[in-house]
């Protein structure tokens, strides 16, 4: 198919209030960095001109293949310096692609999202739980991470990354870290409940007018979250989390996805050199995962060809990776 531009990508072109865009072909040119062919074409309502580049991912960058190479190397917990090696190139770098790579596949999953809750969303049932981990500091900075999914699909719908307060049973130095902190940073408070609260809200849409089954462990603080997200129209189990993790644990879909998690991001491995030092990169390093997990890789090894996705209606195929990584998503 041939690509058309949704809009005019000058942002003070008239077109952008009136509604009204039309544009014309206007030529070809070859890219000096990789040689491949780019169509150009002309604005009707500012007479601007501008190619089918100004849509995609690795419009104006220098190596425009280095976050397709990146990213198998951030969902198979490689770590910075290490693909900053691989790849010959600077660890800034690997750090702006990171980013780049995040906003996009977030903006990827949130319009998927969007496209699933308009088409009637999916009954269920869902799952979520909470990853504990931590940026620079094991026992000063704790994280949360809430996740929650499609039960029977393993779709992850969405993720956050919030702050814990400080662990206790701290040792005389770390005290003495803690209060420094405190004195420059002021006192880490839990934002737990509200990212769990920010991420059952993905939720909403895709269970309008049904009754869904949210099942989790036995946190006291679930229920009232849920009744502040979803009101009193859904339903709640519940399983210790002290029950063994096995298949037969009705939690097993959650925990196999967080284990998952632990075994490809490399800042979510335990006891390692590559934890996070800022929550923000932990998030988006997240979402890079989460749209491989579901729009890429198959849902088990004995289902090839169908991915979490496909299972729960929100892609009709696999999407490859230069797919994936191709176009802009439109605001």
């Amino acid at each position: 198919m041939r690509f058309q531009p949704p809009h005019c990508p000058y942002p003070d072109c008239p077109s952008r209030t009136t509604g009204t865009w039309r544009c014309a072909r206007w030529g070809r040119y070859r890219r000096k960095c990789d040689g491949r062919a780019a169509q150009r074409f002309r604005c009707a309502t500012c007479g601007r001109t501008f190619s089918a580049q100004a849509f995609r991912l690795d419009y104006r960058l220098h190596r425009p293949r280095l976050h397709l190479d990146l990213w198998p190397l951030l969902i198979s917990k490689v770590t910075h310096r290490q693909a900053a090696r691989l790849l010959g190139c600077r660890r800034r770098a690997v750090a702006h692609r990171l980013e780049l790579l995040g906003e996009h596949c977030r903006a990827f999953h949130l319009s998927r999202l969007r496209r699933l809750a308009e088409s009637g969303g999916s009954p269920g049932p869902w799952m979520f739980d909470e990853l504990e981990t931590y940026e620079h500091d094991r026992r000063l900075q704790p994280l949360t991470v809430p996740v929650l999914i499609h039960a029977r699909s393993y779709f992850v719908v969405g993720t956050e990354v919030a702050p814990l307060p400080c662990r206790g049973g701290l040792s005389e130095r770390d005290r003495r870290r803690k209060l420094e902190r405190e004195r420059t940073l002021g006192r880490r408070r839990s934002g737990s409940r509200a990212a769990v609260e920010r991420c059952l809200g993905l939720l909403e849409p895709l269970v309008v007018g049904r009754r869904p089954l949210i099942v989790s462990d036995r946190k006291k603080s679930y229920p009232s979250a849920l009744r502040r997200v979803l009101g009193r129209g859904h339903q709640h189990a519940t399983t210790p989390s002290t029950a063994r993790r096995d298949r037969r644990n009705p939690l097993f879909p959650i925990n196999h996805t967080l284990a998952q998690l632990r075994d490809g991001v490399s800042r979510l491995v335990r006891r390692t050199w590559a934890a996070s030092k800022r929550g923000a990169r932990l998030a988006r390093h997240l979402w890079i995962w989460i749209c491989w997990r579901n729009y890429v890789r198959d849902v088990t090894n004995e289902a090839p060809g169908t991915t979490p996705a496909m299972l729960i209606g929100a892609a009709r195929r696999p999407v490859t990776r230069e797919e994936l990584l191709g176009l802009r998503v439109a605001a």
